[in-house]
């Protein structure tokens, strides 16, 4: 580092100088840094003292003294750019300076390239070139002049290289667009938050089942307590008059599969007319008995089962009718077989049908208890704790 010298213009035997407004450093006038070091640096005020009719005045000025590494004048040296990144807007006209510390004697080469192609010097009415190198007062000048900044110049390192005796330096700048206003950057994080919330909600309504039955798993729901209800769901099988032969895989999914998952895997009670109605009673009683006492009213059809004439005709009726009018009992409706036209139904079961509480049989592939066909069945019955056991339900469902 080089001497400095500071000097307060007067010579009064007072003055004295204050480093950082704290330490003495000088009285007098002048005051001579021999040899600079980095201890140096700071803010110094000359301070003056007068007297004015017994009044004392306070005369000061302050220099801030800032140092900087000496520059190695021996060999040359890149000062600029170093690892820049620049703002800009999209068609400006800007010029960028590479610069370096160099004896006119020195062999050097100064160019600019961008993802290693050499940029050429202007000629003609290039988007992007050199000039012609400038030299003076030991600073070569190499400028990289964007008649018209593009997109593609964004967003991609413009190198400056400095050659020397077979070594390379090298700095870069790379240009970014200017955001347009205030708003631009509000709205972006914003519009991500929006994306976000979207995409949470399309996934939770894509699993919207599987999200109900997990939180009802972690907060150990039970929705039958306290209600007065016997049962969980009465099934109502749709016969059509078929036989017990014809209709052999019907009455096997009501009578069997359908109890050995929701009741013995899932503790769910059903009420079943062919099963639990006793001999010699009135089924009209008992019916409409039995669906008061339950909680939801399963109807299992196909598309072959439908007749105005139906034996089970009354206690779909009667179903339907606490369902959809009393509304003291929520219908499922299993589509056990595909129905090609549902306007053959009664309007009631069309209109249960359009709703999302009609679940499909799809054979083989609904019969493991993990199946989707299953779980919108715990969905839609009331929350209820229960065991898991896969075995009796893919014995079940084979002979399906």
């Amino acid at each position: 580092f080089n001497k400095h010298l500071y000097y307060c213009q007067s010579v009064h035997s007072s003055d004295f100088i204050l480093q950082d407004c704290q330490t003495q450093v000088h009285t007098g006038a002048f005051y001579l840094i021999e040899k600079l070091e980095k201890d140096n640096a700071g803010y110094y005020t000359c301070k003056l003292s007068l007297d004015n009719a017994g009044i004392q005045y306070n005369i000061t000025r302050t220099w801030n003294l800032t140092l900087e590494d000496a520059i190695d004048l021996s060999k040359p040296k890149l000062v600029y750019p170093h690892q820049e990144r620049i703002v800009v807007d999209i068609g400006e006209n800007r010029t960028f300076e590479c610069k370096v510390v160099a004896q006119p004697d020195d062999l050097i080469q100064i160019a600019w390239k961008s993802n290693g192609t050499l940029i050429k010097d202007c000629n003609q009415n290039e988007s992007v070139c050199t000039r012609k190198t400038l030299e003076g007062s030991g600073i070569i000048v190499k400028p990289l002049v964007f008649n018209s900044i593009k997109k593609e110049h964004l967003n991609r390192p413009f190198k400056c290289i400095l050659s020397l005796e077979g070594s390379l330096t090298h700095g870069q700048i790379i240009l970014q667009e200017k955001e347009n206003s205030d708003i631009g950057r509000i709205i972006k994080p914003l519009f991500g938050v929006i994306v976000i919330i979207i995409i949470v909600a399309a996934l939770c309504i894509q699993y919207k089942v599987e999200i109900v039955l997990l939180f009802r798993e972690l907060m150990g729901s039970d929705e039958t307590l306290g209600d007065g209800k016997e049962f969980d769901a009465y099934v109502l099988l749709l016969k059509s008059g078929k036989t017990l032969v014809n209709a052999e895989e019907e009455q096997q999914f009501a009578l069997e599969l359908l109890p050995s998952v929701l009741e013995q895997q899932f503790g769910y009670q059903l009420c079943i007319f062919e099963r639990d109605a006793p001999p010699g009673g009135a089924s009209a009683d008992y019916v409409l008995l039995s669906i008061k006492k339950c909680r939801r009213l399963i109807i299992i059809l196909s598309d072959e089962w439908i007749a105005a004439d139906d034996s089970s005709m009354y206690e779909l009726m009667t179903g339907l009718h606490q369902a959809l009018v009393e509304r003291i009992i929520k219908p499922i409706l299993i589509e056990f077989k595909p129905i090609k036209n549902y306007k053959i139904l009664p309007e009631s079961l069309q209109l249960i049908c359009k709703s999302k509480k009609m679940v499909k049989w799809r054979g083989t592939k609904s019969v493991s208890k993990k199946s989707y066909f299953w779980k919108k069945m715990r969905y839609l019955m009331p929350a209820k704790l229960a065991n898991y056991s896969e075995h009796e339900t893919e014995t079940l469902g084979k002979k399906l």
